[in-house]
């Protein structure tokens, strides 16, 4: 099977298309809390005269990316498309799948593919067990880093000077009464993370949901991602999740080292 590298290139200023990276900008201005946009919201909210603001959202709008009633603007399902088109030209989301199922089939648990995005935790792909949780995060889920158990794993691998970056920017957020609100405490336990090897997490971002994460890397120790499951607290005993999960979380990272 052929291997997979990952290059980091660099650009040149002249050589990027700002009004791409704008238009970027405007589409993930929507989200949970700004779902309707007003040219003034969206100026406000990213940077843009109200003039660039209302041509940036009639153009989507032309395009059938977004929708209007003449004051607020909204996303159409159409936007879907666009990350359709990562998931399917994207080798590994799709290659991943069938470790996934492997996963999910051994353990009879919910199992996901994550990566670090900004100070999110993005959930790629993912294979739910046949057991009903409260949760479900499909693919394009995005999460806080600091309450996700793959967050944590991926942040652990961050050089020390971007780690301390980010914990000095992040602002914690109480997701459930037991989410970790202590910058310190967090720091120590992602480096903790880091010496370990894997991640146990509880009632970080909802209260009686348990995540257990290993990272996955390639041959040459590019870090590509986390591998995680998701399972409710009241079906072990965390010392019997660790003993069951993280063998079977490893063994399918290294087997997935030896071809990406």
């Amino acid at each position: 099977m052929k291997k997979l590298q990952l290059l980091e290139v660099e650009v040149a200023k002249r050589d990027l298309i700002e009004g791409l990276i704008k238009g970027i900008d405007v589409i993930t201005a929507f989200n949970d809390d700004a779902a309707r946009l007003s040219v003034t919201d969206l100026a406000e909210k990213i940077g843009l005269s109200r003039s660039a603001a209302r041509r940036y959202l009639l153009t989507l709008v032309h395009i059938g990316l977004a929708a209007t009633d003449g004051r607020n603007f909204w996303l159409t399902p159409k936007v879907l498309n666009l990350g359709r088109a990562y998931l399917d030209s994207a080798r590994l989301p799709r290659a991943i799948v069938p470790f996934l199922q492997r996963l999910t089939l051994q353990l009879q648990e919910s199992t996901n593919y994550s990566v670090l995005e900004g100070d999110d935790v993005v959930y790629v792909s993912r294979v739910n067990a046949p057991r009903l949780m409260t949760t479900s995060f499909e693919p394009g889920t995005r999460l806080p880093a600091y309450t996700a158990t793959a967050g944590r794993v991926l942040l652990s691998a961050l050089p020390d000077d971007q780690l301390h970056a980010y914990v000095e920017r992040v602002e914690l957020i109480a997701f459930t009464h037991l989410t970790l609100l202590d910058k310190k405490q967090l720091l120590h336990e992602v480096l903790q993370i880091r010496e370990d090897g894997f991640a146990v997490t509880e009632n970080q971002y909802e209260v009686g949901l348990r995540g257990i994460s290993v990272p996955i890397k390639s041959r040459r120790g590019v870090l590509i991602g986390a591998l995680s499951i998701s399972m409710m607290i009241a079906n072990s005993s965390k010392a019997e999740a660790m003993a069951k999960c993280v063998p079977a979380l490893q063994a399918t990272a290294n087997t997935l080292m030896q071809w990406v």
